[in-house]
């Protein structure tokens, strides 16, 4: 029932978002489908986007009144983190929803510095999916956790491997005799945890410190200092200073699993994310959310 409960409850502050005239057609189908993305844009029809699908919502165009309507939905969760989250494309919700924006860029310097005139929202309905990393743990954890990189096009299901990944390590896995660790995420674009006003929205594990909005590379090495982890894990890495940072961490005990998006070995060896001997393991995901492992240089382990 209390899962019943906090579902109905998610819907209810997604649909809060839009007018009252969607309300009803838009609860019918959050209800009754897996929906993935509700995307609203000027002068369109609203597209609800499932799993390799979408569909149009009957006798609804998005307009310029409606958008309006959004946004003073949208500022009310912190007129100050709204103000700071515009200039990022993104705002999360409670709930561990996301919220991205589309409009006019103002840039100083070369540098976005908010957006606005908003017209476009692509509201991405989030999920937490247990256990979906555990077909891998045996690749991942032999004895220790092995320093590793789990890669793949966009929506195969990195983020979501490495959200259940946290939530193993920081708990344990007694079928495997894998024993809790002390777990810390940097969440730069807050997508693993979902943090909301400093709050993981995903139960991300018992024995897990979150570092929200922080730069993946500084924040690895503020972690390691003030948090004393066992597992770091970090999403979307590929700077030369991510990399650094990961070879920094692991020369300090400390394990690292990341993501990338790659399609392919030969992506991540021209994106130059693998050139480093640090990286132990190699998980590629393809588009329907399938894995396996590979080695840099021998092929399919």
């Amino acid at each position: 029932m209390l899962k019943q409960s906090l579902e109905l409850q998610s819907i209810k502050n997604i649909v809060a978002l839009l007018p009252y005239q969607y309300h009803q057609e838009l609860t019918s189908v959050l209800m009754n489908h897996f929906v993935q993305e509700i995307r609203l844009r000027p002068n369109q029809s609203i597209e609800v986007v499932l799993a390799g699908e979408s569909f149009f919502l009957r006798n609804t165009l998005f307009n310029e009144a409606d958008a309006t309507f959004v946004l003073n939905q949208l500022s009310q969760h912190s007129i100050y983190a709204f103000e700071e989250e515009l200039r990022h494309g993104f705002l999360t919700l409670r709930g561990g929803h996301r919220v991205g924006i589309a409009g006019e860029a103002v840039v100083e310097k070369g540098v976005v510095k908010t957006i606005k005139h908003i017209r476009t929202f692509n509201i991405r309905i989030s999920r937490a999916l247990e256990k979906v990393s555990v077909p891998y743990l045996q690749g991942l954890y032999e004895g220790r956790w092995k320093t590793s990189i789990i890669a793949g096009p966009p929506q195969s299901g990195k983020t979501t491997i490495l959200r259940d990944l946290a939530k193993i390590m920081s708990n344990g896995y007694e079928r495997l005799n894998i024993p809790p660790q002390k777990v810390a995420i940097v969440d730069e674009r807050s997508e693993i945890a979902a943090s909301f006003e400093g709050t993981p929205q995903h139960d991300v594990g018992k024995r897990t410190d979150v570092l929200d909005r922080c730069p993946k590379a500084e924040g690895m090495m503020m972690l390691i200092r003030s948090m004393s982890p066992n597992v770091i894990i970090v999403d979307e890495v590929g700077s030369e200073a991510d990399i650094r940072a990961i070879e920094e961490a692991a020369s300090a005990g400390v394990a690292v699993l990341c993501s990338a998006h790659a399609k392919s070995m030969n992506d991540l060896e021209a994106r130059g994310i693998i050139s480093s001997d640090t990286f132990e393991g190699i998980l590629l995901l393809n588009d329907k959310k399938e894995g396996h492992f590979v080695h840099k240089k021998r092929g399919k382990l």
